[in-house]
């Protein structure tokens, strides 16, 4: 687990005004975000320093290194000049039993390996070499620094049950010209199994489009309400305020023994469900298989059978509104 505050030492070249106003600007933003980050400067401007051993306290103790990679760095590296010089006499010994400290920023435009010192070369970079990308880069840090992963990736499920092909070489069988019935049930249980899936995958699908577009858009925000294990409410911000919201649930009201899943869009009660903009249901096709269909209003007449592509569309309708 890692710290409330983690301390982190960047390394960086003196290439120019620009940079070192860059790497200040890095600085003040980890700080900001609960990261107790330093650079030499902000050791230098109210005392005397003794640089090296303010370089060699810092590397053996931080929690992290950040390696400020530029041309003008990988130069001073690999011919030991200068600090950057110093510290790679460091870090050359130290990074084979420390790796994990050490985190790489990409700072460069064009052939990268102009930028990774001789002793760095084959590791992973966070790439900040395009300012227009700064936000998501930064989040990809902050993860990394807080040691929580910038994908959550799923648990591993149960092994599924396979059947494997048979073989068949004799007439009408193996041309198989659909005069052969398929006598295999699809019973009630079997429905609402896959629907309950079906649920499920649609709302992770969803909470995966608007997390993407939040990394993307740094004015857009959501918030996922779940109401119980088969009700859940998704609202969508752009700048704070709510744009729209979607509402979905499993249930069967309207009668029967199979549940369906309900749609509601815009601005929601969670508590009534007597109101729906579009249902989804199971469908049996002539295979014997289970599918989904929409069959009300704007997607009604799409192709979509499973959980995925049904989300997609589903999400299309929530973008076009959250425009306005």
């Amino acid at each position: 687990m890692s710290k409330e505050h983690p301390s982190v030492f960047i390394s960086y070249s003196w290439d120019n005004e620009k940079h070192e106003d860059w790497v200040t600007v890095l600085a003040a933003k980890l700080r900001e975000n609960g990261v107790a980050a330093t650079i030499d400067k902000f050791e230098t401007q109210s005392r005397t320093v003794n640089l090296n051993r303010m370089m060699v306290e810092k590397i053996k103790n931080s929690d992290n290194i950040l390696l400020i990679l530029t041309e003008n760095y990988a130069n001073k590296a690999d011919t030991f000049q200068g600090g950057v010089g110093y510290e790679t006499n460091l870090l050359i010994q130290y990074i084979k039993d420390n790796l994990d400290k050490i985190i790489l920023i990409m700072r460069h435009k064009g052939d990268y390996r102009k930028a990774v010192p001789f002793y760095l070369e084959g590791f992973h970079f966070i790439d900040f070499s395009h300012d227009e990308q700064f936000d998501i880069k930064f989040d990809e840090l902050l993860h990394r620094i807080y040691q929580v992963d910038v994908i959550d990736v799923p648990k591993v499920g149960a092994k599924p049950k396979l059947d494997s092909k048979k073989i068949i070489y004799d007439g009408v069988e193996n041309g198989d010209i659909g005069i052969i019935p398929n006598f295999k049930e699809i019973t009630d249980l079997d429905k609402n199994k896959f629907m309950k899936q079906s649920y499920a995958e649609i709302l992770s699908h969803l909470s995966d489009f608007a997390e993407q577009t939040k990394r993307k858009n740094n004015n857009f925000d959501y918030e996922k309400d779940i109401i119980h294990n088969q009700k859940a409410i998704i609202r969508f911000y752009i700048n704070g305020m709510e744009k729209y919201a979607i509402k979905i649930w499993l249930g069967n009201l309207l009668g029967g023994i199979s549940q369906n899943i309900y749609l509601s869009y815009g601005w929601l009660s969670i508590d009534s469900d007597n109101s729906f903009n579009n249902v989804i249901e199971c469908e049996v096709t002539k295979n014997k298989d289970l599918k989904l269909k929409m069959t009300m209003n704007f997607m009604a007449e799409n192709n979509a059978g499973d959980a995925y592509g049904i989300a997609v569309k589903i999400w299309e309708n929530i973008v076009q509104y959250l425009g306005y």
